[in-house]
């Protein structure tokens, strides 16, 4: 595709995406109204499928009636919704906006099946699992999940040449090497067996791929990247790989952009790419080479918050560390995860502490009948004092909401894994307080 019709595709993916999906969480409920007027418009089909185990109604959204057949899913995960906002966008376009028409009469030529949602009552819980606690992208070969078995059943029945396995990954990724930008969008081709084997399917996965990642780093400067994954037989989108091309598509983080809207709008750009270069039979323009010539997806490439070169004092020696700082979804306060020689490790808050000492944790008494506020909380602070070691119960939940930890006997020091509450002082006064994930 000519460069100026790809970034034509990604205006349109960001200027006309539906309203109301700009959120950190997408429930049923989030989506139901835009739904339910997909499925009153007259290209748009709407199937119910089956039922989450809580009884929520999944939905099939299906445009085209022609013989090669792409299918989508969503939401797997219940705690990522980025996909669900992309699909909706995509398909809405797809079926208002004739400049954004992949190939001439394309309904004919295709069918493109989405379930959007896959795990309602996750969603709805923000939490990974469905309703029975199971993991359902681990459940691809016993079936103990309903929807497990519903899109199972749904491969099994629409035989796709081509499906799309849509999820969100943790916004720590970097795409490549050290000093990469955050990994906003990932790629895999799945294996279906041990070997790896690289059959036609699966190259034709890579080669789609290889021309999403091409047409979208000719129009956007975010991290892109290539997962590198062994074959997993519990894992949906390696059984499903043995049947037809399996593309899975990671959504990150991009930074400044906490509810990943340039993710959700390069999801719809990378879809529209696959659809238009399998319509017009250009795969061949695209060589496993360039598949992995992608930038690998580096784990921990990221954290939060980056202390550079902090100052420790600890019995009588003198040594320095950096120390990195992630929000911890199971946790009421940031933690801290590395404390060292971080320099492959990038934050997105980076804190230059040369100069500066860590202080010692240091804990206040609060006196019954003392009434919390940020004020008197940053005057603690500026005084030293890193944490509440002692107060009423009914003081917890306020000093949470504030942001300071209440212990009764902590350690002076911070160690991995520990709560962030630091104080970091120049000549011995406090200058930085890290509380939570706060600066």
């Amino acid at each position: 595709m000519h460069h100026s019709l790809i970034a034509h595709l990604a205006q349109l993916a960001q200027h006309q995406c539906l309203p109301g999906l700009n959120k950190p969480h997408l429930c049923f409920d989030d989506i139901a109204p835009i739904m339910h007027q997909l499925a009153h418009h007259p290209e748009v089909s709407s199937q119910l499928v089956g039922h989450s185990f809580n009884g929520t109604p999944i939905y099939r959204l299906s445009v085209g009636h022609g013989p090669l057949v792409v299918l989508g899913w969503t939401q797997m995960h219940g705690d990522e919704p980025t996909a669900t906002a992309a699909v909706l966008d995509w398909l809405s376009l797809l079926v208002d906006q004739p400049e954004f028409s992949p190939a001439e009469a394309w309904q004919h030529q295709c069918t493109i099946h989405i379930i959007v949602m896959l795990n309602p009552d996750g969603a709805r819980l923000q939490r990974r699992e469905n309703a029975q606690g199971i993991d359902i992208n681990r459940d691809a070969s016993v079936l103990q999940s309903p929807e497990g078995a519903l899109l199972m059943r749904q491969v099994e029945q629409l035989k796709p040449l081509v499906a799309f396995n849509l999820h969100d990954q943790n916004p720590y990724y970097a795409a490549g090497p050290a000093g990469a930008k955050p990994s906003t969008l990932a790629f895999l081709a799945p294996p279906f067996d041990a070997p790896e084997t690289i059959d036609t399917r699966r190259k034709r996965a890579m080669q789609l791929i290889a021309a999403m990642y091409q047409g979208l780093r000719a129009v956007s400067e975010v991290g892109l990247a290539r997962y590198i994954e062994g074959y997993s037989p519990r894992c949906f989108g390696d059984n499903i790989a043995a049947h037809c091309s399996t593309i899975l598509i990671e959504s990150g983080a991009c930074l400044n952009d906490p509810n990943r809207q340039q993710a959700r709008s390069l999801n719809v750009v990378a879809l529209q790419l696959a659809l238009t270069h399998l319509l017009h039979n250009t795969l061949d323009d695209f060589a496993l080479t360039d598949y992995l010539a992608i930038p690998e997806n580096k784990e921990d490439g990221y954290c939060d918050i980056v202390l550079r070169h902090v100052c420790q004092q600890r019995e009588q020696q003198r040594f320095f560390t950096d120390i990195a700082i992630n929000h911890s979804a199971e946790a009421p306060y940031a933690l801290i995860t590395a404390i060292g020689d971080l320099q492959p490790q990038q934050g997105f808050i980076e804190i230059d502490c040369d100069g500066l000492t860590l202080l010692p944790a240091k804990g206040v008494r609060v006196a019954p009948g003392t009434k919390l506020t940020e004020e008197i909380a940053l005057n603690w602070l500026k005084a030293g004092y890193n944490h509440i070691s002692q107060c009423e119960d009914s003081l917890t939940q306020e000093a949470r909401k504030i942001g300071l930890k209440v212990q009764n006997s902590p350690q002076l020091y911070p160690f991995k894994g520990d709560t962030a509450a630091l104080i970091l002082a120049r000549n011995g006064k406090p200058e930085i307080a890290i509380i939570g994930a706060r600066v």
